[in-house]
């Protein structure tokens, strides 16, 4: 379902109707108006790259289903053969409530850019990209493989944290002061299964090596006397006190993109013949050649139940057999 309120469209069909020929505007009733451009073309340059870029300033909520979603399978050093950069199994965007209405993915200015490089004085097109100003709501799928820069923000309270330990792990976190109530956070990303950070074909998602839990951002019940134990106990080949890090990205079978009704910024697909920094605001985001997925900090969130358990698939479709 794809909802597009577009004036100008109206103002096309309509204007047969309301008028025989265009009339000048007065400054007073041009003074009045107010309107944003269906169709916004933007051209920037980093380095040797040139890009150009489409914004269409379009509001649309759409409820999507795909057996698979697969991009970029091809050989590739270090990497499993008949692996691809991205693959998802039964993927879908948006869920369906038990009386069959919808919850559709809600997207914001979607925009498509092209990338060119002067090569030998020819202009050769070595990127494009698909992208939301902004995006909300359920992206569901069992996740195989994925390249790119997925940032994940894991926080909630330490109980799940304190139901995986034994004994002697328990008495560490509590001599740094954390129980069952204590607020803590801390940033996951694509890494192998030690822990190590892995932008290709990665097949896992957690705290990467050296990086430590912590208190919140606003403080909450986390003093900064445990925050500074905590920081003694950094993540290690995919643990921190015995207690696991990193978790398969199967595990999350769907994923909020946005928290409540607050949309992400920044999410976007991209396919490029060599690394390139896509540009937004003033800020590049680097990738590497092939197919790409990005999803930066803030976009997704989850808490330490749903870390260590996993997060079951919502519906989806009203007749859904990946639903009981």
């Amino acid at each position: 379902m794809i909802k597009i309120i577009f004036t100008l469209v109206l103002t096309v069909v309509l204007s047969p109707i309301v008028a025989a020929a265009m009339q000048p505007m007065t400054d007073e009733e041009l003074g009045i108006q107010t309107g944003q451009a269906f169709f916004q073309i933007d051209r920037d340059t980093s380095g040797s790259v040139d890009f150009t870029k489409f914004t269409f300033g379009m509001d649309i909520d759409i409820s999507m289903n795909s057996d698979l979603v697969e991009l970029g399978r091809y050989d590739r050093a270090g990497e499993a053969a008949g692996s691809s950069d991205i693959r998802i199994n039964d993927f879908a965007l948006g869920s369906v409530n038990n009386d069959g209405t919808l919850n559709p993915f809600r997207i914001t200015d979607p925009f498509f850019e092209l990338a060119f490089e002067d090569v030998n004085g020819k202009e050769e097109l070595v990127g494009i990209r698909l992208g939301f100003g902004s995006a909300l709501g359920k992206l569901s799928g069992n996740i195989e493989s994925l390249t790119g820069n997925i940032e994940v923000k894991v926080a909630g309270t330490a109980a799940p944290i304190i139901d995986q330990a034994d004994a002697g792990q328990r008495f560490l976190l509590w001599v740094a002061g954390v129980n069952d109530s204590t607020e803590l956070e801390a940033g996951a990303e694509l890494v192998t299964a030690s822990g190590d950070p892995d932008a290709v074909r990665a097949q896992w998602i957690g705290v990467k090596n050296d990086d430590t839990l912590g208190c919140p951002s606003g403080g909450g019940n986390c003093s900064g006397w445990t925050g500074g134990l905590l920081s003694l106990f950094s993540s290690d080949n995919c643990a921190v006190l015995g207690i696991a890090t990193c978790f398969p990205l199967g595990n999350f079978r769907t994923l909020d993109i946005g928290s409540g009704s607050n949309p992400a910024s920044g999410m976007f697909i991209s396919f490029q013949t060599k690394s390139i920094s896509w540009i937004d605001n003033g800020v590049g985001t680097p990738t590497v050649s092939g197919a790409f997925m990005n999803i930066p900090n803030g976009g997704i969130t989850v808490d330490f139940e749903q870390s260590f358990n996993g997060i079951e698939r919502i519906r989806t479709k009203f007749l859904d057999p990946y639903y009981d």
